[in-house]
């Protein structure tokens, strides 16, 4: 537990983008170099993706200088999630606005942090998942074995869950659209994190709000969307600490 003086001289790295800058994810490459994904905010906010030796160190053979943003075109694009595919390639997720309202934003990078072009529109995909003018949040990424991508969160009120093809297009053979949205049954229900298991079946989790308190809530689906009924028998699980 003591600081890691080999790394950064100290063990702490600090990084200044260029306005309010705030890291939201993390992962490490398999040749060791760690890759911090989150947001810079000037008057307006963008994806920003840094990428640092296992010294701590910018590395500039990512984006020139370490350092890679991107403007969705919105007024507020915030990342949150960061996914590492097996070819080297980045999945980065988060939000973008659109008419004043949050859609889930998800952007593949090459290992070299330009946008890739085979996925979605230049490297960009945004999905509104509510109907009308409801935010939707993205939180948690993960890639799957066979490379298709899933996408964490919620929309105004429930639990969203969105699986994308690899390039980039919503994935029909889950939940019959791409989306799956999951009622906790409370009036407020947001979902924060995800993770898959070795059989394929997804965990997410996050909370449920009751009218003056707020639970943890865990919900397991199968691979195809489904709630898996094996887990606490609605494939739902609420607890109250």
């Amino acid at each position: 537990g003591s600081l890691d003086t080999t790394f950064g001289g100290t063990g702490i790295v600090t990084t200044d983008i260029g306005g309010t800058d705030i890291g939201s994810s993390v992962a490490v490459q398999a040749d060791g170099k760690i890759l911090v994904a989150g947001y810079t905010e000037n008057s307006n906010s963008d994806f920003a993706l840094v990428r640092y030796s296992d010294t701590g160190s910018l590395d500039p053979s990512f984006g020139g200088t370490g350092i890679v943003t991107t403007d969705f075109n919105g007024s507020n694009d915030v990342g949150y999630g960061i996914a590492l595919q097996p070819d080297g390639r980045i999945v980065v997720a988060g939000v973008s606005t659109n008419f004043n309202h949050f859609d889930f934003a998800l952007i593949r990078y090459t290992g070299t942090g330009s946008l890739d072009s085979t996925f979605g529109d230049e490297g960009i995909v945004t999905t509104p998942i509510s109907i009308g003018s409801g935010d939707d949040y993205c939180f948690s990424v993960v890639v799957q074995p066979d490379g298709k991508i899933l996408v964490a969160g919620y929309n105004t009120n429930d639990f969203a869950l969105v699986r994308y093809t690899d390039t980039g297009s919503l994935d029909t053979t889950f939940g019959g659209t791409g989306i799956v949205i999951t009622d906790i049954g409370g009036p407020d229900d947001q979902c924060y994190s995800m993770a898959l298991q070795a059989d394929g079946k997804i965990l997410v989790a996050g909370y449920t709000r009751k009218p003056f308190t707020f639970d943890i809530a865990l919900v397991r689906y199968t691979d195809t969307g489904s709630l898996d009924t094996t887990f606490g028998g609605t494939g739902i699980v609420t607890t109250d600490i």
